[in-house]
């Protein structure tokens, strides 16, 4: 009965154990009650021992008379069912197995967060780790739309920096024309939004005007818009800092979306309206009225155009280069009048099968006053060749204001001067200021003496002057001899009707 009562206690010892050791084996609680176990276990063999010595009598207080042995199984429970005891190990151990099980959570947490960490990582291309997302949004400026479109589609970074604004400050869709609707425009314009700054959508003809009112409330900052051969386009509710703006072929623009244009663009400098009929009198008007700055104009084949139109844009637009009025046939001497007197910048006139157009109105346009050679002097300091041939209406005014500009004194080389009939001497005291001067041309310049002449030859004896006078008839003398009508005194070698000064 002895060895059997051992067997039992051993049996629900281990039976203890497991189930104590399939708990956290770190925690105290755990451990200490684990000692009292095998305490136990320990102080029932021996009390088994001194039983089975002592003919079954045992020292732990309880009778052990039992066949089956059952009071002592029962007793086995005794040191874990003890009031003290088990209220001592239940305060002293469950705080500890609450923090236990908080930090296993938390590094359960901390473990989970690496391992994602390591994932991204792996996922994650070297040179998205190495290199700063500055440097990546620069080589991704290098890329075409195609290109970038492709590297949007590789990770969400990617897509991030492909379908960033920076890289979308010029975006031209002429090559995209059959595959660009209204929304992709207004995709664009919220994606780039203040970074577009020109945009060509030539040929696009399914684009609105809804989505260009679109464009224009996101991207404030577009300064060169083309939007040609739109014909959908009634109105194109353009940006205030839009500088250049081809509206050609779009035929369906009106009057009111010309003004509109004018009116929101006051910085416009370069505007194309080829082909437009709606193109009439009162919106030239008013482009001229909103657009003083107009460096650049075509207005070819804009059939409703007469003079009033351009001769209001002439008045308004001083500061115009490039004037194209190709195939305006309604337009007369009166526009080019109107030219020459306001448009005096003007370097590039194309009139083609303009058929009333005369003569008499290019001589007035290419009229040169004084107050052209005012702006020669005030704006060309580099000037090394000018040549003023026939210009008749220069005075003794205009050569002062060129005498006293910077270009005089260093770099004014030659002047041509020949058959300006309004100078007289006083323009060429104005020229004694030109020490780079080599060479001055005066032909019949009836209004020159000689003395003047010889006046800026003793100055500058280098000097090159071609003059011209008018010959006066010879006195007979007894020598043969003729009185020479040019600066020299006299001279057989000279001919009577003219003398180079070389």
């Amino acid at each position: 009965m002895a060895a059997l009562r051992t067997f039992i206690k051993r049996t629900y010892q281990s039976s203890k154990r497991g189930v104590f050791d399939s708990t956290d084996s770190s925690s105290t609680s755990t451990s200490s009650t684990g000692v009292h176990l095998i305490q136990d276990n320990n102080n029932n063999n021996n009390n088994n021992n001194n039983s089975s010595n002592n003919g079954g009598t045992t020292n732990d207080g309880y009778n052990s008379s039992s066949s089956l042995g059952l009071n002592g199984y029962d007793d086995l429970n005794r040191p874990l069912i003890q009031a003290n005891s088990h209220r001592h190990h239940h305060r002293s151990s469950s705080a500890p197995v609450q923090r236990n099980r908080h930090s296993n959570s938390r590094r359960a947490e901390q473990m989970n967060q690496a391992n994602m960490t390591d994932s991204n990582n792996t996922n994650t291309c070297l040179i998205d780790r190495k290199l700063p997302k500055e440097l990546l949004l620069r080589i991704f400026s290098y890329l075409d739309y195609q290109s970038l479109c492709r590297c949007a589609q590789v990770s969400k970074y990617w897509n991030s920096l492909a379908l960033d604004g920076s890289n979308w400050q010029s975006i031209n869709l002429k090559t995209f024309q059959r595959d660009v609707e209204g929304s992709v425009l207004e995709n664009l314009s919220k994606r780039c939004g203040t970074f577009l700054k020109r945009l060509n959508i030539e040929n696009c003809k399914i684009i609105t005007d809804l989505n260009m009112r679109v464009l224009a409330n996101h991207c404030p900052n577009l300064d060169c818009l083309i939007v040609k051969n739109c014909t959908k386009l009634s109105n194109t509710s353009s940006c205030p800092n839009i500088e250049v703006c081809d509206i050609s072929w779009c035929m369906n623009i009106t009057e009111n979306g010309i003004r509109s244009l004018a009116e929101s663009c006051p910085k416009l400098t370069v505007f194309k309206a080829e082909g437009c009929t709606h193109m009439t009198n009162n919106a030239a008007i008013e482009l001229s009225k909103y657009c003083p700055k107009l460096l650049f104009l075509d207005l070819s084949r804009c059939s409703s155009l007469t003079d009033d139109g351009m001769i209001s844009l002439a008045q308004s637009c001083h500061q115009l280069e490039t004037l194209i009025i190709a195939n305006c046939g309604s337009l007369t001497d009166n526009t080019l009048i109107a030219l020459g007197r306001n448009c005096h910048q003007l370097k590039q006139l194309d009139a083609t099968l303009c058929p009333q157009l005369t003569d008499a109105g290019f001589l007035v346009l290419a009229q040169i006053t004084d107050e052209t050679l005012k702006h020669l002097a005030d704006n060309c300091p580099n000037l090394h060749i000018l040549t003023l041939s026939r210009c008749e209406q220069i005075t003794d005014e205009g050569v002062r204001y060129l005498g006293s500009s910077a270009c005089a004194g260093e770099n004014l080389h030659v002047l041509e001067l020949d058959n300006c009939p309004s100078i007289t001497d006083s323009s060429i005291d104005h020229l004694l200021t030109c020490q780079s001067l080599k060479r001055l041309d005066v032909f019949d310049c009836q209004q020159i003496t000689k003395n003047a002449v010889k006046k800026i030859q003793t100055r500058y004896p280098d000097l090159n002057i071609h003059a011209y006078f008018t010959p006066r008839t010879p006195t007979p003398t007894g020598r043969g001899r003729h009185t020479c009508p040019c600066v020299c005194t006299s001279c057989i070698l000279c001919p009577a009707t003219c003398c180079i000064i070389v």
